[in-house]
């Protein structure tokens, strides 16, 4: 948790846990960190409603959750529709739900139960998807949304270990049969692996490239606020100016994420190319206007398309 801060005094922690081992036992590491710095911890515990066994696993785990001093709160997921991109659908509707309850209790820290084969996982996911080299870092440890600080401080520890920590706890879990669906990719790259407990060469190496990607895109992003600070300024209606010349591709790929709303950059060809020449052109949702009275000779001005 240390590399996740700064925390203020007596922090207080949200968890999602839908009951599975890692999400369990990281309620009950939170837990004791949390007390330790005199804060607490609150579990929020999400029905998707998608299984019939849903709604009773849930109660189960708030049981089990009281049953270890932490309170927790019931968060229902309604009109999740089977069909194509379920599972994108209710990743979607699953966090907002978390993040609304973060926001409605006022709580600044989420904690998610990703691990180390989690991490390998998605790193695997990425590379058959060919993903950039940001892409390649994997999940990221620490990341800000409106409403809260995303944290998912188990990306380098093993299932195994999570697991071993219920048995001494003398916790039990609740076991999703949709993780060993083959149906899904993730549960495919899961069999094909043939390590559960997330101790074998292969996930380490995933792990270890993966924290190196990470290292990597960190610094890339403070060049590319650094860039940011120097070049743009942005205006509290909803457009910036960009003064001239040329500007780094992942600076410039932030920008139009964000004036765009868009979950993630352009593609890394498209901003390597208008990066190198800033002028007048369309990317990614954004007009990129001749900055006029707005800027000095030569600035764009960014501007959401309608």
């Amino acid at each position: 948790m240390v590399p996740l801060g700064p925390f203020e005094p007596a922090p207080h922690l949200a968890v999602a846990v839908s009951g599975g081992a890692d999400s369990l036992a990281l309620a009950l590491l939170a837990r004791d960190w949390a007390g330790a710095a005199g804060g607490m911890v609150t579990g929020l515990v999400v029905d998707h409603g998608l299984r019939p066994a849903s709604a009773d696993e849930a109660r189960l785990t708030l049981r089990r959750l009281a049953g270890i001093g932490i309170a927790a709160r019931l968060l229902v997921l309604e009109g999740l529709a089977r069909g194509p991109g379920l599972a994108a659908r209710a990743r979607t509707a699953r966090y907002a739900a978390l993040e609304g309850a973060c926001r409605q209790a006022g709580i600044l820290h989420l904690l998610l139960g990703h691990h180390a084969a989690d991490q390998a996982e998605t790193v695997a996911m990425r590379l058959l998807a060919r993903s950039g080299p940001a892409g390649l870092a994997g999940m990221a440890a620490l990341a800000e949304t409106e409403a809260v600080r995303l944290l998912r401080p188990l990306l380098t520890v093993p299932p195994a270990r999570l697991r071993a920590t219920l048995r001494a706890a003398g916790l039990d879990w609740v076991e999703d049969p949709s993780n060993a669906d083959p149906a899904a990719a993730r549960a495919r790259l899961r069999l094909l692996r043939a390590d559960r407990g997330g101790t074998g060469p292969a996930t380490r190496a995933l792990v270890a490239a993966a924290r190196l990607r990470g290292a990597a895109r960190a610094g890339a992003e403070c060049t590319a606020a650094g860039e940011l600070a120097a070049r743009a300024r942005l205006h509290p209606e909803g457009f910036a100016v960009l003064t001239p010349g040329p500007i780094g591709a992942t600076a410039l790929g932030a920008l139009l994420r964000m004036l765009g709303g868009q979950a993630h950059a352009p593609s890394p060809r498209q901003l390597a190319v208008l990066a190198a020449n800033p002028r007048p052109a369309t990317l990614a949702g954004v007009y990129l206007l001749p900055a006029g009275r707005t800027g000095p000779p030569g600035a764009l001005l960014l501007v959401r398309e309608p």
